[in-house]
């Protein structure tokens, strides 16, 4: 801006160096002035006018863009989820097209610029035309200032000479006319040079006119540049916050995406256990329907024997696994009590309960230990608190609904019976 700034101080100093100026030279310079002046302001209004159309351009593109484009792609989502991907690629369709449109604008604006930059270049070579026109007017002031001292000193000269022929007036009476005659012709001059100063200074408003023009014309460039600028800054931030709602649009998606997936798993999963559940209910329901083989007890999925004949803890235990079953274990107070009603009309019997690995320690067949809150009645637990092993006893097998020892439902992997002892 400051560089293009119009110095008011040259015509200020033509004004100044004008005052001077003969009439001849001082027309011919400013006809071929004016000549010369014409193309560069019909340059001026055609960038005026190309500057115009180009900002009517962009607020109609701005116009369509906020009201036809945005309330299109802005309705509500109310849609089922099926439609949620097609309006996204609508969306990225639209970012694309609207990316397109930002590049065809900043091809416009920079060539917006390069004219712009050709009209401040033949602004600057006009400025220095305009220099060079003052330079010019300068010498000639100068040599136009020149003449007048010489002239008035003559002037100064030709009073003197007047005063001395004043004085010899009968003397020099011709002198004297001819000195009337040179002041007539030096009166006469000066009326020249007053209405050539007149001129020029009609030559100066003149040419001060057409320089606020320039500045007018000049501002009224900026303020368009001004405007574009801010038209092509707001459609930058425009841009950038749809790509942002755009980014936020596709991490949603992708996170409902994940939330459906993991829903549709959960979903798998539960039918999976449904089935599971509906399964093992069955064959809960079967095992509970089966009756047990003659001699062995129901109670709850299990099947419960009761030896007629007395055997050590081992053998006993030997017997009961070799009827794919084990010793008793209780793990529930109604087990517990129904086991002591088997044992209503007997002393005691072995039951699954040892102290193998630590002294003092019971412990059930299975590995799991004693369960100390069940009250367990002395006529089954005296012997196994004595320890006897080698006394022969009735004893009790617990057969599960599974059909396999209770001491391997667990899955803990117990020891055979001929690797146990007491």
């Amino acid at each position: 801006m400051d560089v293009m700034e119009i110095d008011d101080s040259i015509y200020i100093n033509k004004n100044h160096a004008m005052d001077g100026l003969n009439s001849q030279g001082g027309i011919y310079e400013n006809s071929h002035f004016l000549r010369r002046k014409q193309p560069f302001r019909c340059a001026t209004v055609c960038l005026g006018l190309l500057s115009a159309v180009l900002l009517a351009g962009n607020i109609a593109q701005f116009v369509y863009y906020e009201i036809i484009s945005r309330p299109a792609s802005a309705e509500p989502t109310q849609a089922s989820g099926r439609f949620q991907g097609d309006r996204l690629q609508g969306g990225c369709d639209a970012s694309a097209a609207e990316r397109q449109q930002l590049e065809a604008k900043l091809s416009n604006l920079t060539e917006d610029k390069g004219q712009l930059q050709q009209s401040y270049s033949a602004l600057t070579a006009e400025r220095d035309e305009f220099k060079a026109s003052f330079s010019n007017l300068r010498n000639k002031s100068d040599q136009l200032q020149a003449s007048y001292n010489t002239l008035k000193e003559e002037r100064d000269q030709l009073k003197t000479s007047y005063d001395d022929m004043q004085k010899s007036l009968n003397e020099l009476q011709a002198d004297h006319k001819t000195l009337q005659a040179t002041k007539d012709q030096l009166q006469t001059n000066y009326r020249t040079l007053q209405r050539e100063k007149e001129e020029f200074q009609a030559l100066s408003v003149t040419l001060r006119a057409n320089r606020d023009q320039l500045q007018s014309d000049y501002s009224s460039l900026k303020r368009n540049k001004d405007q574009l600028q801010a038209s092509y800054n707001t459609l930058k931030e425009e841009r950038d916050q749809l790509k942002t709602s755009y980014d936020d649009m596709q991490k949603g998606l992708n996170e409902l995406q994940a939330d459906h997936k993991k829903k549709e798993q959960l979903q798998n999963s539960y039918r999976n256990l449904t089935q599971v559940k509906d399964e093992l209910e069955k064959k809960i329901n079967n095992v509970r329907g089966k009756s047990c083989e003659n001699g062995w007890r129901k109670f709850d999925m299990s099947c419960y024997f009761i030896s007629t004949e007395g055997k050590t803890w081992m053998s006993s235990r030997t017997d009961c696994i070799s009827k794919r079953a084990d010793l008793v274990i209780i793990d529930s107070r109604e087990e517990q009590e129904f086991v002591n009603s088997l044992m209503a009309t007997k002393h005691c019997a072995w039951i699954g309960m040892t102290d193998r690995d630590e002294e003092g320690t019971w412990k059930w067949v299975d590995g799991t230990p004693v369960n100390t809150t069940l009250d367990q009645q002395p006529k089954v637990r005296e012997l196994e608190r004595q320890h006897l092993c080698d006394v022969e006893k009735t004893f009790m097998c617990l057969l599960s609904g599974t059909g396999r020892p209770a001491s391997l439902t667990t899955g803990l992997g117990r020891r055979t019976a001929e690797k146990l002892d007491c």
